[in-house]
């Protein structure tokens, strides 16, 4: 199986983005617009990085051998998205602070 039994990690861990991101965008349509000026562009790369990860799970999730080079390119997506979520704490934590208030 791809990556090494890790499918419900996975599978997990871009449901968790999927999730927080869809609060996130919420949260940034409802704030105001100096916090949305100051995010928007932090927000879309995101997303567009769980794009990414997401589109090349599904090429290779449920293959029973996939091809090395695409299972290649879906661990660096993951670990490249895996980083900017990790950079990304400070724009989650002030904005969904901000909706929640």
């Amino acid at each position: 199986m791809a990556t090494g039994g890790r499918r419900d990690e996975i599978d997990g861990a871009i449901q968790a983005w999927e999730g927080d991101l869809e609060r996130l965008r919420v949260a940034l349509a409802n704030a105001p617009e100096a916090v949305n000026a100051r995010h928007h562009a932090g927000f879309v790369e995101l997303y567009r990085q769980k794009e990414v990860v997401k589109s090349r799970w599904e090429t290779i999730r449920g293959v029973y051998q996939p091809d090395a080079q695409a299972v290649r390119r879906f661990e660096e997506a993951f670990a490249s998205m895996a980083a900017a979520w990790a950079r990304a704490q400070p724009m989650l934590a002030e904005v969904l602070a901000g909706a929640a208030s």
